[in-house]
């Protein structure tokens, strides 16, 4: 039986990995904090550390091997060379921001799509994303010097339960606040590259146990991308609410619906389709209504979500904004009946 270390293990994606793995026979350990405990339906082995502490992992991983690592949380560098010689694959999680490029806010983004594993990746040392870029480069190069196999995932914007950093909340707390109107910046044309928990826990757990995968970065992800509007109506939909959409120039109202403010990115995914023979455990629209109904459950009731992702706008400020808006939309309708109606003056329909 091949032996599992799972670094986090009890994160959105981690739960329906750690499953499994134990479904397909592998003997599970995973190295957490412990702040959050997670019931599996088969015996887990638990660590409980630091993950981002050098002196703390060395101690826990002291004498110990394991055939795959894979690292969703902590110091991804730090594990490595820790665990150089101490497992035979160690996959490691990264994420989409490592692209150079990705992160402009619409209307900015010039990105190319879809976004090949091979595209540019952000070395600006002062960032996390360079941070990221040096540490897929570290691991790599432990590929190379046969420390062990590496492989990487880039994770896309994760939702489904569980996580407090929800794109979806944003409409969803509006609804459970019994709000009538939302403000849908850009009118939600963007399309940003998601992944639902279950799709991205199929696809490491592929990337950690096929071996093709090996000296490979995979993009991860829904297979399809929904737009930011598309999003929003299918929640709306699945929780019968009356929610009114209103449109405008996003750069207008920075901090309404995160996911609409972004500009588009989507990943190719090719090479985790034909490499690792990945299709979605659960179709993106499904994904999206489940993940409504979590976020209106008791369970995530007591979770703080992110404001960088869900919002940081205030109701006032909204209905503010929403009503600045319509007065704009009706001097513009006036002004379209002036250009249209060349025998009327300006000065008679204003009147």
């Amino acid at each position: 039986m091949t032996s599992v270390l799972v670094i986090g293990g009890t994160g959105p994606s981690g739960p329906p990995l750690v499953e499994r793995l134990l479904t397909a026979g592998f003997a599970v350990t995973i190295y957490h904090t412990g702040r959050h405990e997670v019931a599996f339906s088969r015996p887990v082995e638990h660590l409980h550390g630091d993950p981002r502490d050098e002196a703390d992992i060395t101690a826990k991983f002291a004498g110990r091997h394991w055939g795959v690592a894979i690292a969703t949380s902590g110091r991804m560098r730090a594990l490595a060379a820790l665990l150089a010689g101490k497992t035979d694959r160690f996959v490691g999680i990264t994420g989409q921001p490592v692209y150079l490029g990705a992160s402009q806010p619409t209307p900015r983004g010039s990105l190319a799509l879809p976004v090949p594993e091979h595209a540019p990746r952000q070395y600006d040392a002062a960032g996390y994303t360079g941070k990221v870029a040096a540490g897929e480069d570290q691991l790599m190069e432990q590929h190379r010097k046969g420390d062990f196999e590496a492989v990487i995932v880039r994770y896309p914007g994760v939702y489904g339960p569980r996580g407090p950093l929800s794109h979806e909340w944003s409409i969803v707390r509006r609804i459970r606040d019994g709000r009538r109107a939302m403000i849908l910046p850009h009118d939600g044309i963007t399309c940003f590259q998601r992944g639902y928990v279950e799709n991205l826990a199929h696809l490491v757990f592929l990337a950690a146990t096929r071996p093709a995968a090996a000296g490979e970065a995979f993009n991860s992800g829904d297979e399809r991308v929904m737009t930011a509007k598309a999003v929003a109506e299918a929640i709306i939909d699945e929780l019968g609410a009356d929610l009114e959409l209103v449109g405008m120039p996003a750069p207008l109202c920075r901090g309404a619906y995160p996911l609409a403010e972004k500009s588009n990115l989507v990943l190719d995914l090719t090479r985790a389709r034909t490499l690792l023979g990945y299709r979605d455990v659960v179709d993106v629209e499904a994904a999206t209504r489940l993940t409504a109904r979590w976020l209106m459950s008791p369970e995530a009731r007591d979770v703080q979500f992110s404001e960088l992702f869900a919002g940081s706008m205030s109701y006032e400020a909204e209905d503010q904004l929403i009503a600045a808006w319509r007065a704009v939309e009706q001097t513009f309708a006036l002004a379209t009946e002036v250009i249209s109606t060349p025998t009327t003056t300006t000065s008679e329909v204003l009147s």
